[in-house]
């Protein structure tokens, strides 16, 4: 709160003052939220069991392929890289992503900085993107947002150096940041369509048309990706066909309209969304031809992501972290927004002066309740509805699982979804084969199991909502109940399970 109240009074009512760069203006304060929050979530690293996604890419990491039926390969090796480094356990398997969410704070300094050139600007930017709550909880799991966020941050920035240095080898760093961005997830083509935006939107931009650097930064990017081209092209375009299956128009609606953004204002938290909206606004309004500026820029790189979303809002849910890699913009937009509230008016003048005291300090306050309720279960909330239960309880669960296992005799456990599948693989330490009878093309690059594997005891396992037992009995003489399971938190039942026996199959 301190460092905060410091960096308010330094930035007065505008922020882009020469002694503002001579003395560095909150860089103290962003070094030092950085470095706390690092620590913290370093520390709940090693303290969180996985959730099931991370499970998933784990073992995704164990059996490396060019692509996957749901993302390209990028968190694999980023999880394989992690795990070489720091040890194969929860605090290994997240480390390397929790150091890039780290750094993300100073590459969105350095984008304030180079594009705006005030260091107190660029550090209440860096504060902006600490304390939105998606980045904030993000950065204690690892996703392929994670890589595709960095990834990201690094392309955005050589456009910028591209736009204020006019240095054509900053084309090659944009590519191939981009390329690894596409290895990373396919959202990252909204980044090649932000790209071109600003070659037609920003004047200064539009020399490079004439310019062979362009054009070979898009070839660098498209040789990264290619591996994934041919492995989709070996798979019959399994991983396209999921995703894009999803850019499919449906029937209009305004349904999801008002979720998608309410999902931003609570995963920007509300006043970094109102900094972020205003910066949007001064950007287009404050450019005399509506062309020009370097907060044009930013809007135009980011531009083609926001307005995907907002229509595909228009007829099927937006999760709240697809958006994910426009936020670095958005604390940077944010930032330039507070720097310039002396010249609004009336009562908007008033809202945005608010917006810059609380954000930090409330987007920073919502992050604590997030790492109090998932290490110390503070908020006695409904399992079901609490996200971060699904970290919870997985130790114990296949405790449960191995006695029975060893009981029977069982020499595989069968399951019917990833998630599942992936948790048990993963803390399931014993030689035993978990295997998801469903959904094969989802493991094609894992050693498949033998067929007389099959002639011998095992077990299925499932949570009891979604029991498939029936459709095993057409696979087994055998499909006998055994017991059950139950992940807990403390005292609290999260989830139940059922277990069966398998023999003799059909």
């Amino acid at each position: 709160v301190e460092f905060h109240r410091q960096l308010q009074i330094r930035m007065g009512p505008h922020l882009s003052t020469a002694s503002d760069r001579r003395l560095g203006g909150g860089s103290i304060a962003l070094a030092a939220v950085t470095m706390l929050l690092l620590l913290v979530r370093l520390w709940l690293d090693s303290r969180l069991e996985l959730m099931f996604d991370e499970a998933y890419y784990a073992l995704w990491s164990k059996h490396l392929a060019w692509c996957y039926l749901d993302h390209p390969p990028m968190i694999a090796l980023w999880i394989r890289l992690s795990t070489w480094l720091f040890g194969d356990d929860e605090f290994g398997i997240r480390a390397l992503g929790t150091f890039a969410s780290a750094a993300g704070g100073v590459l969105v300094y350095l984008l304030s900085l180079r594009l705006f050139e005030s260091r107190t600007e660029a550090a209440f930017a860096g504060l902006l993107y600490c304390s939105m709550l998606l980045i904030a909880a993000g950065a204690i799991i690892i996703t392929p947002d994670t890589p595709l966020l960095f990834f990201w941050s690094i392309a955005i920035y050589a456009v910028i150096r591209i736009y204020r240095d006019a240095d054509w080898r900053w084309w090659m760093v944009a590519g191939a940041a981009m390329g690894f961005a596409l290895q990373s997830k396919y959202t990252a083509l909204l980044l090649g369509a932000g790209i071109v935006s600003s070659l037609i939107f920003v004047p200064a931009m539009r020399r490079w048309w004439r310019h062979p650097a362009p054009y070979a930064a898009g070839v660098l990017a498209f040789a990264i990706f290619a591996p994934v081209i041919e492995w989709n092209y070996e798979h019959g375009w399994a991983s396209f066909a999921k995703q894009f299956d999803r850019t499919r128009g449906y029937d209009f609606s305004l349904r999801y309209v008002g979720e998608f953004l309410g999902s931003q204002l609570a995963l920007l938290t509300p006043f970094v969304f109102v900094l972020a909206a205003g910066g949007v606004w001064i950007s287009l309004r404050g450019a005399p031809d509506k062309s020009s500026g370097p907060g044009v820029l930013l809007v135009s790189l980011i531009g083609p992501l926001l307005i995907y979303f907002l229509f595909h809002s228009l007829h099927a849910r937006v999760q709240g972290n697809w958006l994910a890699p426009v936020y670095p913009v958005l604390a940077v937009l944010g930032s330039h927004a507070a720097s310039h509230v002396s010249e609004l008016h009336g009562r908007l003048r008033s809202v945005m002066m608010f917006s810059r005291r609380n954000a930090v300090r409330v987007g920073l306050a919502f992050t604590a309740i997030v790492y109090v309720q998932t290490s110390a279960d503070l908020i006695p909330l409904d399992p079901a509805k609490d996200p971060t239960a699904q970290m919870i309880g997985w130790s114990s669960l296949v405790r449960q699982v191995d006695d029975v296992a060893r009981k029977e005799k069982a020499n595989y456990v069968l399951t019917s979804n990833y998630g599942l599948t992936s948790l048990l693989g993963i803390y399931l330490r014993e030689a035993i084969p978990v295997i998801q009878f469903n959904e094969r093309l989802r493991w094609v690059s894992f050693e498949q199991p033998l067929a007389t594997l099959f002639l011998l005891p095992g077990l299925y396992v499932s949570e009891s909502n979604k029991d498939k037992a029936d459709e095993l009995k057409r696979r087994f003489a055998i499909v006998e109940f055994v017991g059950s399971a139950v992940r807990r938190r403390g005292t609290t039942e999260i989830k139940r399970y059922v277990i069966y026996r398998l023999a003799q199959p059909v």
